[in-house]
């Protein structure tokens, strides 16, 4: 975590003689990535105004520099838990990490994944799963608005639309973050990364780093500085891509990162326009079902079965723009927009070796086959409520588990959207107003298709049992308005703010599964909420502020989650569900120290809940799960000389459901089940930790980074012989048995060498070993029954994901400058 610290008290700063603060401005740089972009361009492409006269300069520094004091405040006094992860934290992260493994570095954060880089990550905050949180980009949402996260289960896995080489700063904010922070539809946090922003010097890296297991990354970054006779103008690019065989035998994947960025200041450097273009693509074999225990115990903890026999390959593309705009009228006025384009794209192939789908088989291979979860499927025609096909699985392969072993799905969605804001600076209070208008659409779905092998022909009418022409979207507005009043002589700060979200839903469906009219049908709804926040604090000296705070967030429900009513006319659609949020906590901010300490409270309603209504024969979905978080957070940091720093976090939580009702009950929602009143929520860690020891001087660099994942609740099924049909073969928590606990410890280490010669100014060496002690360890563990035909076979079995083992990578970069 990055400390927040201000060398001198509130308003008493040091002046350069002529009264203007060229070392506030520069400061402020240095030492607080967390504040706004908007402030930071501004501040400190003024100072480098040296065109217009000295009496111009000093008037617009002094305007500037009374927004960046209110603005440092807003931070410093911020009534929410925050945490910030700098840019140093990232630029020395291995290959094997990203941008949600480095979330870990904070508290209250659980993440794992299965594969090195980004596949398949699984997150959670204060218990908070991933597909429940905000995620944003520049300001901007990321997350999928039509499903939550990076989208639909089982899509988008591999790759993701940032990477850890495309950006420089990260924000979590826990719980109900102010409404200026907050992002689109969250109940429990809002994670902001910040892309990274053209640098000032011209150079050109290139870079390459070889690891553990064929793990090889290479490629460059080049900065253009200011480009003379263009006022400023600054572009950065950086093109990347990695490929590794996996920690677990038969994952390879590959990812290639691109990023352009563009700054072009404007009104004598206090304005700005924006450009960000990223182009991600990754592909990769995935595990859709851990293994079996008994088998890692026999064949080796990383034990997969080769790719002749089962997988699940995913090939996804992510293409973002942004284009912004942030104009300084006057001292008491900011205003500004960014206009976004998002589009995902998603492939997805699984096949399974008829053999293993045979009940006879004890284990669970592979979910990625249709067998597993429709069951025969013969041919049908062309009827209402029926999405035809003339595939015979039996004709042509001899049974139905041989003829529908392999699968293949498309999908895709492209977002488009605004967002304005509006900064208002006033004696004594500091006035935001935003909004957000985007829609999200989904599809053409582009086919889901089954066959015997994945040489399969893609024929809608054939084989296929998902409708290409099925479409959905939302469309998105919301808007927010905070204050931020200093009473007290700037001692007492109250933060009243409220957002206001509508989103309008449908989802078109060209064959009535139902089989009662209409034959195709628009499901759609239209839902609001509004979200108060109030936040207090108090400085009660200059280094110590005390706050508190209220929010109440909101999710909207999937859009997959909309049915047909029994009548065949009426959308019904689930509430979205909300959290009531409070903290308190205090903090330090002294020179060299930080600290912060906190306490939490989180009850979440309506919690989205599925099951099937057996006397009607209709899925249903309903809000009518509770949940609530609660625990203690601690984070600080120490400057104990220039060259040595020490930072860390612990974390408590207590997560329980608050009543019975069936629901997704792992993180991945990979599981869905019942759970009941009182019960832990599964993978959710009551203590979480982490020590992060930094040494730097002159050109050498070290960092000795250990955590601590404590124990956490698994799952289990229950027998498919239990007398409730809600309750066969369901999954559910199992407080009797946990995840053992686990300590991983990171080494990271790089050296400067000059070289000055020609154009080549030096080249950097360095070293990531991550789990240095090489731990043995499950990520995830759970007992469950072989699905056969979407019903439990078999007798119960141990499943789980090992835990990367020591990674070792070295990396060579050289600037030419």
């Amino acid at each position: 975590m990055t400390a927040r610290r201000t060398n001198h008290p509130a308003g008493k700063h040091p002046r350069l003689p002529n009264g203007v603060n060229l070392i506030f401005a520069a400061t402020l740089v240095a030492l607080y990535p967390a504040l706004s972009s908007t402030a930071f361009a501004a501040g400190a492409d003024a100072v480098k105004a040296s065109d217009t006269s000295n009496t111009q300069k000093i008037i617009k520094l002094k305007e500037i520099k009374k927004k960046y004091e209110k603005l440092l405040v807003g931070e410093r006094n911020i009534a929410s838990a925050m945490s910030v992860i700098g840019p140093q934290q990232i630029k020395h992260a291995s290959s094997a990490e990203s941008i949600y493994s480095i979330l870990k570095q904070t508290p209250s954060v659980n993440e794992y994944q299965q594969n090195v880089g980004p596949g398949t990550p699984v997150l959670t905050v204060r218990g908070v799963r991933m597909s429940q949180l905000a995620q944003t980009l520049d300001g901007i949402p990321m997350t999928d608005l039509l499903s939550g996260g990076q989208g639909a289960f089982l899509s988008n896995n591999v790759g993701s639309i940032v990477s850890t080489g495309q950006i420089e700063g990260i924000h979590v904010y826990p719980g109900v973050a102010p409404p200026d922070r907050g992002g689109f539809a969250t109940v429990g946090g809002t994670v902001d990364y910040t892309t990274t922003t053209p640098p000032k010097k011209r150079y050109a890296d290139i870079f390459t780093k070889i690891g553990s297991f064929s793990t090889d990354t290479y490629g460059f970054d080049a900065s253009s500085g200011s480009i003379p006779g263009t006022d400023g103008l600054r572009l950065y690019t950086r093109l990347s891509q990695t490929q590794t065989d996996g920690y677990i035998q038969n994952t390879p994947a590959r990812y290639t990162d691109f990023l352009f960025s563009a700054i072009k200041p404007y009104d004598e450097g206090l304005s700005k326009v924006t450009g960000t273009v990223i182009y991600n693509t990754a592909h990769g074999y995935l595990i859709s079902a851990p293994n079996a225990v008994a088998q890692l115990d026999k064949y080796g903890l990383f034990y997969n079965y080769p790719l002749s026999e089962a997988s699940t390959f995913q090939r996804n593309r992510y293409l973002t723009a942004i284009l912004g705009d942030s104009t300084y009228i006057n001292s008491h006025l900011v205003i500004g927009a960014k206009a976004f384009y998002i589009h995902k794209y998603s492939y997805l192939a699984g096949y399974l070796q008829p053999d293993y789908i045979l009940p006879s088989y004890p284990y669970q291979v592979n979910f990625n086959n249709p067998y597993s979860g429709y069951g025969p499927l013969p041919p049908t025609p062309a009827s209402p409520g029926v999405i035809p096909h003339t595939y015979d699985p039996v004709a042509v392969f001899g049974s139905y588990h041989a003829g529908e072993a392999a699968q293949i799905n498309y999908g895709g969605n492209t977002t488009i959207g605004i967002a304005p804001k509006i900064n208002i600076f006033l004696p004594h209070n500091d006035i935001t107003i935003g909004g957000l208008i985007a829609k999200e659409t989904a599809g053409p779905g582009g086919g889901s298709y089954f066959y015997g092998s994945l040489d399969m022909p893609e024929v809608y009418g054939y084989n296929s049992y998902g409708d290409p022409a099925s479409k959905s979207q939302r469309t998105v507005y919301s808007g927010y308005v905070s204050d931020k009043v200093n009473l007290l002589d700037d001692s007492l700060h109250i933060e009243p703010g409220v957002t206001i979200t509508g989103a309008s839903t449908s989802n078109y469906v060209p064959a009535n599964l139902y089989g009662t009219p209409p034959n195709a049908y628009t499901l759609s709804n239209y839902d609001k909420v509004v979200l108060p926040y109030l936040g207090l604090s108090y400085d009660v000296t200059h280094k110590i502020v005390a706050y508190a705070s209220y929010g109440k967030g909101a999710r909207f429900a999937p859009a997959e989650d909309y049915v047909l009513g029994p009548s065949g006319s009426t959308t019904v659609a689930p509430g979205p569900e909300t959290v009531n949020a409070y903290e308190t906590g205090v903090r330090y901010v002294g020179k060299h120290l930080y600290l912060n300490f906190d306490g939490f409270w989180q009850n979440m309603h309506g919690m989205f809940s599925f099951y099937i209504n057996y006397l009607t024969g209709f899925a249903q979905y309903a809000n009518v799960g509770e949940e609530q978080m609660k625990g203690l957070e601690f984070s600080g940091k120490y400057e104990i000389n220039p060259e040595w720093s020490v930072s860390g976090h612990l974390s408590y939580t207590a997560a329980n459901y608050m009543n019975d009702f069936s629901a997704s009950v792992t993180p991945f929602e990979g599981q869905y089940g019942y759970v009941f009143a009182g019960d832990p929520l599964a993978s959710v860690p009551n203590w979480l930790a982490g020590l992060r020891i930094g040494y730097h001087r002159h050109n050498f660099h070290a960092a000795l980074i250990e955590s601590y994942t404590g124990p956490q609740v698994t799952t289990y099924d229950l027998p498919p012989t239990e007398s409730n049909p809600l309750l066969q073969d369901a999954t559910t928590p199992n407080p009797g048995v946990r995840l053992d606990p686990y300590f991983l410890t990171n080494l990271q280490a790089s050296y400067k060498i000059p070289i000055h010669e020609d154009h080549l100014s030096s080249v950097t060496v360095s070293l990531n070993v991550d789990n240095l002690l090489d731990n043995h360890y499950y990520l995830h563990y759970y007992q469950a029954y072989k699905e056969y035909a979407f019903a439990g076979v078999g007798e119960p079995y141990a499943e789980a994901y090992p835990g990367m083992p020591r990674f070792i990578e070295l990396g060579l970069s050289g600037r030419f400058s």
